[in-house]
């Protein structure tokens, strides 16, 4: 709960937002050592691939979370999504081609690196994440310390 009593619920921005930013720090430092072994640079269109495809799934993660009492995702059900996203996005760039990643992708470079870089923005999410960052992405209540969400936004709190 949030410091006025209403649930402290992620909102669509702020899921974007760890998105991206996760994919672009972690998976990036994650996916140097796939790129400088094997020479190509389109492990880094997979973690671009993920993340834009990520944005799209975002939408229909954050309308099912609706359905879910307290609005968030158990981590069970990030991993189903997690192997879902991989799924997709392996099969778009063998079957239809996804522009910087090779047709002719191995499946298991592919689920290697993809479950490397999928673990590791899982568990900074889930540990270093919450206690670096723990208004991260929340919208309601108190986004940054000691200013409540009606304050930072100029109304004045009521009197009681």
């Amino acid at each position: 709960m949030g410091p006025e009593g209403r649930p402290v619920t992620p909102t669509l921005i702020g899921r974007w937002q760890t998105r991206v930013f996760l994919l672009a720090t972690v998976g990036s430092l994650v996916s140097l050592p796939f790129a400088l072994i094997a020479g190509s640079w389109s492990f880094y269109a997979v973690i671009a691939w993920v993340a834009l495809l990520g944005i799209a799934w975002d939408v229909l993660y954050q309308f099912l979370q609706s359905f879910r009492w307290e609005r968030d995702w158990p981590p069970a059900f990030i991993v189903v999504a997690g192997v879902a996203e991989g799924v997709l996005v392996f099969g778009l760039a063998t079957t239809i081609g996804l522009p910087g990643i090779p047709r002719d992708l191995s499946p298991s470079l592919f689920a290697f690196h993809y479950t490397a870089v999928w673990l590791a923005v899982f568990f900074f999410a889930q540990g270093p994440m919450r206690a670096l960052f723990p208004w991260w992405r929340f919208h309601g209540g108190r986004i940054w310390p000691g200013v409540s969400g009606r304050q930072r936004r100029g109304t004045a709190p009521s009197g009681r």
